[in-house]
């Protein structure tokens, strides 16, 4: 089974959260909203070798910057659901069958509720139960039990910075001479991979074991941790500058990707459980399947080290959630797999993409233009879409001349004429990300200036808020008319005096210099001029996309 929801209401700092999961989740949002609070809830509940949760005061939530408002009650919801029809029927279920609901579709489900209540004396206290379909509470007389039965074959495990670790035991790095129980599942693993020799050299393996071995000794590990020895850094660092390390770590995660290589991917899951336990952390029941959470895997890792780690992580069989600030692994994961986490005013939204809401042309478009190329644009709060890369760097400097930052206001400026519009409108809106167009107002930008109001027809949002359409043909043309015509005869050559229409003139210029140098030259001129030279009506637009990024961040 797996961890198919989460429903969360006055924990920590969520107000209001309702998730649904996938085999592989990641995480993205800002700062205070909610992902660090998600974790907490899945580690305290589900954490192996510790006794079941009771919550705290300091476990209710309440508006930032207001404590007094603390909330007095919260509720968790859990459900897990079972992959197969007679997954219920399972000897490792036993204990659990009381628990499952079937569903229309004839698999089953556990729906498991924790509520906490601040008594009026200041005490808080804790109950537990089971739900059925109807949401009611199944009359049980050995709730607590289940629940760790639960536990014991669904813990939870969170990976971290060795660095942030909070508490430190000694002794939990592994000696120089590796247990027993460790060396078995090396070996078993380098003779499943020793079956295909002519795809790994003993080189390769020895050195990818190696790496498998120091990523998750030295810097993924389970809450606790330590880092305070020199030698511990030394090793680190050793294994970290190996570059031919790494490269082979990409080589054992190709072979263990293959569809034939399940045993390899369980004996990988055995040697990853050897290391995690050897770090300190309880003994994990043979029979259980952890869910993995991992905290932000790029803060110590190269970029290219990143890629092989999260190839090697995408090779454990187990349910993961993963939290990042990296547009370098978004570029690793599947749309469908990326989540964004907004703050609203009355609850944490989260927005995704689901299989099948792309058709196969928008969804190759939006993977090309976003996630390979602009994944960090994932993270921004609004978009303001452009015709052309010229526009881009024009626009966010004369931007910044009226006193708009967009990279700490959350303004990400993209250029659409590649992928086409539509599949940005449409991917941005579902992933809760604002946007607004730029388009010309030539025959092309007249097609995307309907295609903008096609899409808005029928909601809330207006063409304002939405669109901007130039009084001219394009950039150049709109700022020739503006008032930057000088800059465009300085580049074509010609004194100011002369007689020819603008569009030659243009074109000349284009023809002696090039589009983007004539777009620094127009935002120099801006900026010798003052901000009165700069358009109204892309001031009125900056102060509109400021509106959307602001407005939504904060509502």
């Amino acid at each position: 089974m797996y961890l198919e929801r989460i429903e969360i209401v006055g924990f920590r700092g969520i107000n209001r959260l309702s998730l649904m999961l996938n085999d592989n989740v990641v995480l993205i949002g800002e700062n205070a909203w909610g992902k660090s609070s998600l974790l907490d809830t899945l580690t305290l509940l589900f954490s192996p070798g510790t006794d079941l949760y009771h919550f705290k005061p300091d476990d209710f939530h309440y508006p930032l910057g207001d404590e007094a408002s603390r909330q007095n009650h919260l509720h968790i919801v859990l459900t897990f659901y079972a992959r197969e029809i007679d997954s219920p029927e399972m000897p490792r279920f036993h204990h659990l069958r009381p628990l499952w609901v079937k569903g229309n579709n004839g698999l089953s489900r556990i729906i498991y509720r924790l509520e906490g209540e601040v008594q009026a004396d200041g005490n808080v206290s804790t109950s537990r139960s089971f739900l059925n379909e109807a949401g009611h509470a199944l009359e049980l007389k050995n709730v607590d039990e289940l629940a760790r039965e639960i536990v014991r074959l669904h813990p939870v495990l969170r990976l971290r910075d060795a660095r942030f670790g909070r508490r430190f035991r000694q002794g939990g790095i592994l000696p120089d001479q590796e247990n027993d129980q460790l060396t078995q599942q090396l070996t078993k693993l380098s003779e499943e991979l020793e079956c295909n020799p002519q795809k790994l050299s003993n080189k390769d393996l020895k050195q990818g074991l190696q790496a498998i071995h120091a990523l998750l000794k030295h810097y993924f590990i389970a809450l606790d941790a330590k880092e305070n020895s020199d030698a511990v850094r030394y090793k680190n660092g050793r294994y970290r500058q190996n570059s031919e390390l790494w490269q082979s770590l990409n080589y054992l995660n190709q072979l263990i990707s293959e569809p034939e290589s399940r045993n390899m991917r369980m004996i990988l899951l055995g040697v990853f459980s050897t290391l995690i336990q050897a770090q300190g952390t309880e003994h994990l029941d043979t029979r259980a399947v952890p869910l993995l959470l991992i905290e932000d895997p790029e803060s110590r890792l190269h970029p290219i080290m990143l890629s092989a780690a999260w190839g090697l992580l995408n090779n454990l069989p187990l349910q993961k959630i993963t939290t990042t600030n990296s547009g370098d692994l978004l570029s690793l994961v599947p749309l469908e797999s990326v989540y964004r986490l907004v703050r609203q005013s009355n609850r944490i939204a989260a927005f995704r993409i689901d299989a099948g809401e792309l058709n196969i042309q928008e969804r190759r478009r939006i993977s090309f233009h976003i996630r390979l190329n602009r994944a960090s644009s994932l993270f921004a709060r609004s978009w303001l879409l452009v015709e052309g890369e010229t526009e881009v760097w024009l626009l966010t400097e004369l931007a910044r001349q009226c006193g708009y930052h967009f990279e700490t206001e959350g303004i990400k400026v993209i250029e659409f004429a590649q992928s086409g519009l539509r599949p940005l409108l449409k991917y941005a809106s579902r992933m809760g990300i604002e946007w607004h167009a730029l388009v010309d107002g030539d025959d092309a930008g007249k097609k995307y200036a309907e295609t903008v109001r096609l899409f808005i027809n029928g909601s809330e949002d207006t063409e304002r808020d939405r669109l901007t359409q130039l009084p001219a043909l394009d950039m150049e043309n709109f700022m020739f008319k503006e008032g930057f015509s000088d800059v465009y005869y300085d580049a074509a050559g010609l004194p100011t005096n002369v007689h020819m229409p603008m569009r030659r003139i243009i074109g000349k210029a284009i023809q002696h210099s090039s589009k983007p140098d004539l777009a620094i030259e127009v935002a120099e001129k801006a900026g010798q001029l003052g901000i009165e030279s700069i358009p109204p009506l892309l001031k009125k637009m900056f102060s509109r996309i400021l509106w959307l990024a602001r407005g939504r961040a904060s509502r």
